[in-house]
């Protein structure tokens, strides 16, 4: 195990930042420029979305995330991240943060820890466990939309 921080700190948030770029990118877009994804994610991509969220599952390729992430931009209307730590050791990134995430219809707020592991292969990640703190309050915040969706 790799106990030096400082070695992999620039590499760390290269790999960081490209990713939330190209996520943030794709999420802005009409979900058919996959130029952004290809700068971070490996052509064999899987994210592990758990199963308490309404869009769980293995996410896989370019295809399956691309429809993830439209599907996250049509529910939120602003994603970011504040404090975030993380670490790189061999071809596994560890990072803890705070998600701040704006309801698309609603304008509610919602704030939690977050943290993620990602898999890396050629310099991309390839693999993606997120870890939510409070699945349940991001469940009721999306049925909360759904619902207003169908009464209007």
């Amino acid at each position: 195990m790799n106990d030096s921080l400082s070695d992999n700190s620039t590499k760390t948030t290269e790999i960081l930042n490209r990713m939330f770029e190209a996520e943030m990118e794709f999420m802005r877009s009409d979900g058919s420029d996959f130029s952004g994804i290809n700068s971070a994610f490996h052509p064999g991509i899987v994210v592990h979305e758990p199963a308490s969220l309404p869009y769980p599952g293995n996410w896989c390729d370019y295809e399956e995330p691309g429809r993830l992430f439209k599907t996250m931009h049509n529910t939120l209307s602003s994603m970011n991240i504040e404090n975030m730590l993380a670490t790189l050791d061999g071809d596994t990134l560890f990072m803890g943060c705070t998600l701040v995430a704006t309801a698309r219809l609603s304008e509610i707020e919602v704030r939690l820890p977050f943290a993620q592991i990602l898999k890396m292969k050629d310099n991309l990640v390839i693999e993606a466990f997120p870890y939510y703190f409070d699945t349940a309050l991001i469940k009721a915040e999306l049925s909360y939309n759904q619902n207003m969706v169908k009464k209007t």
